[in-house]
């Protein structure tokens, strides 16, 4: 969807929903936000570590529990 806005106050009601329901629509199509390089870097770099470090990992349930959260 390449165009160009205009004001919608001309629309209908059904209209401007119909024109939301269409941007939603291409909005969820996308594949999701870009990942800039230095945070896969730092993804990688944590999983390397994760698995050169199986026993010093916490669970989720563990960081929740020494924070006091419920999941």
């Amino acid at each position: 969807m390449k165009a160009t806005l205009q004001p919608v106050e001309h629309l209908g009601k059904f209209e401007r929903l119909q024109l939301v329901e269409d941007l939603w629509d291409e909005f969820a199509a996308e594949t999701g936000p870009e990942t800039r390089d230095d945070v896969l870097d730092e993804l990688e770099r944590r999983a390397a570590w994760r698995d050169a470090h199986p026993a010093q990992g916490k669970s989720l349930a563990q960081i929740a529990q020494s924070l006091g959260v419920r999941l």
